[in-house]
């Protein structure tokens, strides 16, 4: 028993999981739901209202509970057929895209190369940006790792000083 706050309705589950199984919005679903239970059109004020108060409180009025359920049960029994729903008027959604295991190593490489390129930019002392060097792509990862890829011959840096100061930046 949770003393705080009451256990979270399964209802707001099913109600998406029956939603995504006929391919439709959650609103849709609502507007079939109200449709296959009254055998009428739904009033639009009324179901913007209780799919206001469904998105907000997380309260399934009693209609949409009841084709989820059914819907699901269908589907668990393999006989789910959603042109047997009539939904023929309703716009169809796509289900989204999966995340594959080859979109993952595209994320994880290029996080990598970017905490590369952290640890190989260094600044200057009263700058903010690091120097470019003349004839080059204006990044020093770039120059030093991948120069070879966009150019044969590498760009001579000449090492930067401040007038009247030490050496303070000598290109690797």
């Amino acid at each position: 028993m949770d003393v705080v706050w009451a256990p979270p309705s399964p209802d707001p589950r099913a109600i998406v999981a029956a939603s995504e199984a006929l391919g439709i919005s959650e609103f849709d679903f609502f507007r079939l739901a109200f449709k296959r239970w009254s055998g009428r059109e739904p009033d639009e004020s009324t179901l913007e209202r209780t799919f206001v108060a469904y998105m907000f409180e997380q309260k399934a009025p009693h209609w949409a509970r009841h084709l989820s359920r059914e819907i699901l049960r269908r589907r668990h029994d393999g006989t789910l057929d959603p042109a047997a729903f009539d939904i023929s008027g309703l716009r169809r959604r796509p289900p989204l895209p999966r995340l594959g295991r080859f979109s993952w190593s595209i994320v994880a490489l290029t996080l990598l190369i970017v905490f590369l390129m952290s640890l190989e930019t260094t600044y200057i002392k009263d700058r903010s940006i690091p120097p470019g060097c003349p004839g080059s792509s204006g990044s020093i990862f770039l120059d030093r790792f991948a120069g070879w890829i966009f150019k044969p011959t590498a760009a001579v840096c000449p090492p930067f000083t401040y007038p009247g100061r030490r050496k303070m930046f000598t290109p690797k």
